[in-house]
């Protein structure tokens, strides 16, 4: 008689999970009887092969430190039996790994500091990334600033502040701040806006029968 054999069936197959980038995450993976049976994973299509951080025990997969970039793509858990020859792959899963990583504040509009003008508009950016998109808060020394409409306006998708006619006392060191669900970070770089005031003359008679003037210039 020929015995017929065992199917390999799987009880649990890897789901796919929102992670955060730096904790750990497990992918599960059994079989009803595993009896005989060997594990592998394939990480898009390639064999994984089991370090410190990235192994599989029994049938499942530990990561003990997700990378957002190590770790994007697909997962899929192989399970065969080599007496037998038989073999089946699970379903594919993968992380939607959530991360935040901070950055600097950079000068965006004028082009370079030496073409900052007194009253004249002034972009900044903020450098902090992330997944999902950070939710922006902008500030200048110890103030928090708020979109409106007049003397600033905040972009949160582009993470951009424009203070619309900058002048002296809008000087001051401007950073960002920032957070999702992987954390909260500011700008490891702030801006320092220094602006001083145009001159203009004024004109001081000293006595009305004297001829002599001074021009005295006054910071406005």
């Amino acid at each position: 008689a020929i015995s017929a054999k065992a199917a390999i069936i799987f009880s649990k197959q890897p789901s796919s999970q929102d992670a955060l980038h730096g904790r750990s995450a497990f992918l599960r993976c059994e079989v009803e009887d595993p009896s005989g049976v060997q594990f592998e994973w394939l990480h898009n299509g390639a064999p994984l092969i089991d370090t410190e951080r990235r192994y599989h025990e029994g049938g499942s997969l530990t990561i003990t430190a997700v990378d957002r970039k190590l770790d994007g793509g697909s997962f899929q858990c192989v399970a065969r039996n080599p007496s037998t020859g038989e073999e089946e792959h699970s379903i594919n899963a993968s992380f939607n790994i959530k991360w935040i990583d901070s950055g600097a504040v950079s000068l965006q509009n004028p082009s370079s500091v030496a073409e900052i003008q007194n009253l004249s508009p002034v972009t900044l950016r903020c450098h902090i990334d992330g997944h999902p998109r950070p939710l922006c808060q902008w500030y200048r020394d110890v103030t928090s600033l708020t979109d409106n409409g007049q003397s600033y306006s905040i972009n949160n998708k582009e993470r951009t502040l424009t203070i619309h006619s900058a002048g002296p006392d809008d000087s001051g060191e401007y950073y960002c701040c920032a957070n999702n669900a992987a954390g909260a970070v500011c700008s490891n770089r702030n801006f320092t806006l220094n602006i001083i005031g145009e001159t203009s003359p004024f004109m001081c008679s000293i006595h009305p029968g004297l001829k002599l003037t001074y021009e005295i210039y006054l910071e406005s």
